[in-house]
């Protein structure tokens, strides 16, 4: 049996859809890392990329304040779904070797959303310690 769906009821619906992709961005399928001596490996999948701009990789050592450390912008491949890969070797030494990364996922008009957060903690030889100490010195 059909079901009668008024006018109005699907003009809402297709202008849902529709501003929907005038938003743009991207779905992250999943975000993981893989923890290294002296870096962190980022690998995140993402599909749907519509006007997107690109990924903003940040990073905490607190898991509340974040900074930008790099930018990746978005694959050219036509595939539905796009494997990225990041490394990150500037981790040092820090009260806690606990690294906290997120993807701010930044549409063309600067719009923007966030992964979420994921927690690292590498091996850091003692010479990268030892440098990390000094670096922070003369910050």
């Amino acid at each position: 049996m059909l079901t009668k769906i008024s006018v109005p009821v699907c003009l809402i619906f297709v202008l849902l859809i529709g501003v929907g992709f005038l938003w743009g961005g991207a779905i992250i399928l999943n975000f993981q890392g893989q923890p290294g001596y002296n870096q962190v490996k980022l690998k995140w999948t993402a599909q749907n990329e519509i006007n997107l701009k690109g990924y903003e990789i940040e990073r905490s050592f607190d898991n509340q304040n974040f900074k930008k450390i790099d930018f990746v912008e978005p694959s050219e491949e036509e595939k539905d779904k796009k494997e990225y890969s990041y490394e990150d070797k500037s981790v040092f030494k820090k009260n806690e070797r606990t690294f906290y990364y997120r993807l701010k996922i930044v549409d063309d008009d600067e719009k923007h959303s966030y992964s979420k957060v994921i927690s690292v903690t590498p091996t850091i030889s003692s010479a990268r310690q030892t440098w990390g100490s000094i670096k922070a010195m003369f910050r």
